[in-house]
């Protein structure tokens, strides 16, 4: 499969499959595949001074938000420098849900990759290995 270079930001970036669709809208980056049901969204809080709030305490206020049964996911990213937590929910139309947190002292990246249950929990899906191929542009 041949891959493409993808630069939701000036801090960061990720390698998606050629086929994969990019749209950008109020700093939320939205990729999918025409005719799949798989979507991945990237945010991302550049922070200047000050400590950045971990990725667990993140997820803990995201999951707040939703009267949800969650399921912790295992790392994500293979840098397990990264301080990185996950998560996930199935709603009630069979979508899996999953939230993500990659912090950096200077830059957190929140994504969410959403489709139905099967496709979306393959750990090898196109919008997984995307998420697991986010880089740091700048340190």
């Amino acid at each position: 499969m041949t891959l493409r270079t993808a630069r939701p930001s000036n801090s960061y970036q990720l390698e998606l499959p050629r086929n994969v669709c990019e749209e950008a809208d109020d700093g939320v980056s939205s990729f999918w595949v025409r005719g799949e049901p798989l979507l991945l969204q990237l945010s991302s809080y550049l922070r200047d001074a000050g400590k950045q709030l971990a990725a667990k305490d993140r997820l803990k206020e995201r999951i707040a938000k939703h009267a949800q049964e969650w399921r912790d996911y295992d790392l994500l990213h293979p840098d397990r420098s990264v301080d990185q937590a996950s998560a996930g929910f199935v709603d009630e139309d069979g979508v899996l849900w999953v939230h993500s947190y990659l912090v950096w002292p200077h830059l957190t990246v929140y994504a969410t990759i959403s489709g139905p249950e099967e496709l979306a929990r393959d750990p090898h899906n196109w919008a997984m290995e995307g998420l697991k191929s986010v880089r740091l542009t700048t340190h």
